[in-house]
Parts: structure tokens; C-alpha cells; sequence
């Protein structure tokens, strides 16, 4: 009959299982698609496998006092499980805060490699096969002389841990990291919970003190604390991946969308309309006129919150299918995509510009009157054949602006396409 103490320890492991293959599938997706160096994320789901065979282990341990053979195994797996889960936590501190201690942990493990194949032969210098009671909890195996020095070592390993984070935490600290510093601190917390609950059963072993098993609730927080950093980096992991997406789509400025954004977009309209889901596709590009002598007489802060207005103005006047980016300067692109018959761009862009020529910009005495001139190009699906298609579009679209600047400006000129293939 399984006993009630064991169960606690049941439950942990089950829960680390699962944490292990959840970081498993996790970072195979990531490296899979080229998105993420989370290194790190293999080393957690591999350190949260081996806490989960301990803590199975601790509780066939806890609850196999009257069967040697049951006790020899778990007592065995659990001595192995408890050195390679503190090195991968080691393995993962170094790995997550990037701190360069790759000869010292290379030798971790070989030691570790070493305990364990002495762990698995029963001798009497180490662990051998007779009962021993440590504690009214729990009984163990007779320990030999080398079991004090395998103790030894796994407060060298636990103690290191520390001095890793707290290393890491002066020199987050001295960089004013703050939401780095309290991801330290709450992992120096868990890790000092886990020596202390780790010393607590190394003097029940040798009959020192007599308490329940301890150390298997230090390694469940500190596998824990780790979960919790590691999902509060995956927030911030795709806070920064939407930000750079974000600063690379759109115009840092007027939040227009980029020109690299815009190529794309484009492309995409021309192979929808090559599917035969578009009708019309148009291009306009535009400028403001004497943008310059704005600039010069009003100031660049004006300037700047003119294209703003403008390009606020654009977005009120289209559709969520069509698109307005920034080229560069006061020169701008309005793609516009329509599955309908009747090509309306011409009627859109003629509105928007006697919007803007209606428009007051600026405030009290730096108030002024600005205008914009266009060039439209539009093709129909007769014309995709044309080569390098989106580039045309675009030289066509600005040589209609520079015939609508010399019509006198604040004016749409409007060019066509004709089949070249």
C-alpha cells in the first residue's frame, strides 16, 4: 500500500514530467523554424526530466523500507537523478545568463559520469545492499565512506549555483536590470532552500538529526522558479520579436507602413490577382507639395506632424484591404486592392486630396494650408504578363506625379499600362 508521504512526492513528479515535455516540444518548434537560440529550454526540459525520476524514485524509496530489492534500485536512481539535476540547473543558470564557465562544467559532468557508474555497483564504500534505518520516515542502504564525499560534492555543485547567481545578480545589478535582478533573486531564494533542504536529509543519512524527507521539496521550487523565469522570458522573448516586426513594418514616424512592408504587400496583391481573386490593382504615389519651404518656415516639428495628419488622413479615406507606407521624406504609396468591378482608386485619391487641401494644419500662429499631388497607375488581370510588374507600377505611379506637378501641383495625374509581353 502506497504511503500517504509518498504521494506528495507522486504528484511533483508528474508535474516536472509534464514541464519536461512541454519545454521539449517548445524548443523543438522554435529551433525548427529558425526563430529563437533557446538552448537553454532543451537544458530546463532535460533538467526537469531528471527531477521527475527522482522525485519517482524518493517515492518508491519512501515507500519501500521492506524490500531491499525496491529500495537498492530507487535509492540507486535517486543518488544519480539528485547530482544531474543540480548540474543541469547549473547548466541552465550558465546557459540563460550567458556566463562563461564551459571548463568547470565539462568537468561536472565527468565527475557526476564518474559517482554514477560507482553508484550503480553495490560495495561497501559506497552503497551496499543492507538495511539501514536513517530516519523514522525512510530507510536507506548501509552508506560506505565515499558516500560523505559524494555528499561533499553535491554541496560543491548546490554552493556553486549560488556563486553563479549572485554573479550574475551584481553584474545585472551594475547594468540597472531590474526585471533581470528580481529573476536572480527569486532563483537565489529557491536554490538557498534547496542546500538547506539538501543538508537537512544529508544528516538524517548519517543519523546526525532524524526528520522526513526535505530535499525533494527544495529541487520541485527551485525546478519550479525556473518554469516561471523561463515563461515570464517567453513573454518577453515575443514582446521583442513584435517590436522589432513592428519597427521594421511600419514607419517609426507617421506608423505608416515601411517600404519593405510595402514591397511585400505588393507582390502579394499581384499573386492574389493572378489567382483571379483581385479585379483592380492600383498604385498611387504622392508627395506634399513645397515640403521644403514648409519645413523652412513652419519648422521641422510642424513638418513632421504634417505627414502624421496626412497620413491619418489617407487611413480615414481607404479600406482595411488597401495600404498607405512611407517611401522616405514626403513620399508616400496608397496600394489599393479591390475585388469589385469598377475600379474606385481614382474617386478615393481625387477625395483625399481635397481633403488635405481642405485641411488646417498646425496650431494658432504656425496654423497653414498644405497640398499633396498623385500619380495612380492601375492594371486589371490582362496585364500581370508584364515583366517585374510591381516595379513598373511604381515608375509608372511617379512619373504621373511629376506630370500632375507640372499641371501645377495639387493635382492627380493618372498613367496606364500597356501590355508589353
Amino acid at each position: 500500500m502506497v504511503q500517504a508521504s509518498s504521494i506528495p512526492l507522486f504528484i511533483t513528479a508528474s508535474i516536472c514530467l509534464l514541464l519536461s515535455f512541454f519545454f521539449l516540444l517548445l524548443y523543438y518548434r522554435l529551433t525548427s523554424r529558425h526563430e529563437e537560440v533557446v538552448k537553454y529550454y532543451l537544458i530546463f526540459a532535460l533538467s526537469a526530466l531528471t527531477s521527475s525520476i527522482f522525485f519517482g524514485a524518493f517515492a518508491v524509496l519512501v515507500n519501500s523500507s521492506d524490500n531491499l530489492t525496491y529500495l537498492s534500485i530507487s535509492n540507486r536512481i535517486t543518488v544519480i537523478a539528485a547530482m544531474f539535476t543540480i548540474v543541469l540547473s547549473l547548466h541552465f543558470y550558465v546557459a540563460f545568463f550567458q556566463h562563461k564557465v564551459p571548463t568547470f562544467l565539462k568537468w561536472c559532468y565527468v565527475i557526476c559520469g564518474a559517482f554514477s557508474l560507482l553508484t550503480m555497483v553495490p560495495n561497501q564504500y559506497f552503497l551496499s545492499n543492507a538495511f539501514y534505518s536513517t530516519s523514522q520516515y525512510y530507510t536507506g542502504l548501509k552508506y560506505g565512506v565515499l558516500f560523505q564525499l559524494w555528499g561533499a560534492w553535491i554541496l560543491v555543485l548546490a554552493a556553486y549555483c549560488i556563486f553563479i547567481l549572485v554573479r550574475v545578480f551584481n553584474r545585472q545589478s551594475l547594468r540597472q536590470e531590474n526585471s533581470n535582478t528580481n529573476t536572480v533573486i527569486l532563483l537565489l531564494v529557491a536554490n538557498i532552500v534547496w542546500v538547506i533542504t539538501g543538508l537537512c536529509d544529508t544528516f538524517t543519512g548519517i543519523q546526525v538529526v532524524d526528520l522526513p524527507p526535505l530535499s525533494w521539496i527544495g529541487s520541485f521550487l527551485v525546478t519550479s522558479c525556473i518554469a516561471w523565469v523561463l515563461v515570464l522570458h517567453i513573454d518577453e522573448l515575443y514582446e521583442e520579436r513584435r517590436l522589432l516586426s513592428n519597427r521594421l513594418m511600419y514607419d517609426h514616424l507617421t506608423q505608416a507602413f515601411s517600404r519593405s512592408y510595402l514591397e511585400i504587400r505588393l507582390s502579394e496583391a499581384v499573386n492574389l490577382m493572378l489567382r483571379k481573386e483581385l479585379n483592380w490593382l492600383s498604385v498611387c504615389v504622392f508627395d506634399v507639395d513645397d515640403f521644403k519651404n514648409i519645413n523652412d518656415q513652419y519648422g521641422h516639428a510642424n513638418g513632421d506632424a504634417l505627414l502624421t495628419q496626412i497620413t491619418n488622413i489617407i487611413k480615414d479615406n481607404i479600406r482595411q484591404s488597401d495600404c498607405i507606407a512611407r517611401l522616405g521624406g514626403d513620399e508616400f504609396v496608397i496600394l489599393f486592392a479591390s475585388k469589385q468591378d469598377e475600379n474606385s482608386a481614382p474617386t478615393t485619391v481625387e477625395r483625399i486630396r481635397k481633403r488635405i487641401a481642405e485641411t488646417s494644419f498646425g496650431k494658432g500662429d504656425c496654423s497653414f494650408s498644405a497640398s499633396c499631388s498623385f500619380g495612380l497607375v492601375s492594371v486589371t488581370p490582362d496585364q500581370l504578363t508584364m515583366a517585374d510588374l510591381p516595379n513598373q507600377m511604381l515608375s509608372s505611379a511617379d512619373e504621373a506625379l511629376y506630370s500632375a506637378k507640372h499641371k501645377g501641383k495639387n493635382a492627380v495625374g493618372i498613367a496606364t499600362l500597356s501590355d508589353l509581353s
